[in-house]
């Protein structure tokens, strides 16, 4: 079954397929190298371990058909039985520098893991990392990365002082000073940023699918797939390109992508920044978006049996530092859907 699943190619389901499906995460483990007489000077002054680089297994999220659906249906969803995430959605449309970010960094990892420009990947064991404009371990403009494992997010505080919150699976690249310029680095996941103020050196955010440039301000970044990246704003006014168009946003919109351009609406922030207070927060949103979230957290599948599930709306807070048992407990609680672990998997029916 698994390797069933692994050989759907995402160009077989239909659009709104597609569009269920797509941000299920699966990332392969790339092992680090050896260590060296470069790492050690940054190794004590960091006061990093050394990692543990596991490969992780696969995460994706299913639905397995009713025996009892018209056969027709069963027919065609029977082939939806889960399928593996590519990272690599579309062509870069940011017209970035790509060379500047070109790190030996890991797809994935399973503690918080620092990336030198010489690409040795460090476990951190900081509760967070503060790097300063004096610092001297790399020249100025060398590139470095972060990365978050899922279940785990972290906080970083860059050269400039700008404050970084990463959540989990994801990752910053960024030197460890910036030039006299501008201050530029690139995410992958979902970062949150309280950029310092420079009028003299622009804070530019990079991603696979667009480009987001502030002076001094508040934002939440998406860049997990294509089909949900945004850029959120808090505070501040930013400006975000995507291709060929650019806008402003004011505080409390929030520019998504929409084909080849963007859409610009306004939302609550609330909800969209809560995760770096320590909490899930979804405000109608469909249980298949809240199991996407909980499965990049937990590290676990998701399979619907009742795809009529898949839609229903729920307003549902929960504490990321809660055990997956006692988030199940809180989700059969609300009595609209019967949820269980089989496994590593958590099957809704």
């Amino acid at each position: 079954m698994e390797n069933e699943q692994q050989n759907i190619e995402p160009e077989s389901l239909t659009p709104s397929e597609q569009w269920e499906l797509y941000s299920a995460l699966n990332r392969e483990h790339v092992t680090p190298p050896d260590v060296d007489a470069a790492w050690r000077e940054l190794n004590e002054r960091l006061e990093l371990e050394d990692a543990d680089q596991e490969s992780r297994q696969p995460l994706f999220v299913r639905m397995r058909p009713l025996l009892h659906l018209a056969a027709g249906i069963a027919a065609a969803i029977a082939l939806i039985v889960g399928f593996r995430y590519w990272n690599n959605q579309g062509s870069n449309s940011t017209g970035q520098d790509t060379d500047m970010f070109a790190l030996n960094v890991p797809d994935s990892v399973t503690e918080v893991t620092l990336t030198t420009a010489d690409g040795y990947n460090r476990e951190v064991k900081k509760e967070s990392l503060a790097f300063n404009q004096q610092s001297q371990v790399v020249k100025a403009g060398d590139m470095m990365a972060l990365s978050t494992p899922r279940g785990k997010d972290y906080h970083l505080t860059l050269s400039d002082g700008t404050q970084v919150w990463l959540n989990a699976d994801s990752r910053i690249e960024f030197p460890e000073t910036f030039g006299s310029e501008s201050r530029q680095v690139k995410v992958h996941g979902e970062v949150y940023f309280e950029v310092k103020k420079d009028a003299n050196r622009p804070f530019i955010v990079h991603t696979d699918y667009f480009t987001t440039r502030v002076l001094g301000t508040s934002f939440n970044v998406r860049a997990i797939s294509q089909r949900d990246a945004s850029v959120t704003l808090v505070g501040g006014r930013i400006q975000i390109k995507a291709g060929d168009q650019e806008q402003v946003l004011s505080p409390g919109q929030q520019a998504s992508l929409a084909g080849t351009g963007l859409k610009v609406q306004s939302v609550d922030t609330y909800p969209i920044t809560q995760w770096k207070e320590g909490f899930f927060y979804f405000d109608n949103q469909s249980l298949f978006k809240i199991m996407q979230e909980l499965a990049r957290w937990y590290g676990v599948n998701v399979s619907f049996d009742d795809t009529s599930k898949m839609d229903v709306k729920l307003h549902f807070v929960a504490e990321r530092d809660k055990s997956l048992t006692e988030v199940i407990k809180s989700l059969n609680a609300m009595e609209v859907a019967h949820v269980e672990m089989e496994g590593k998997t958590v099957v809704i029916n």
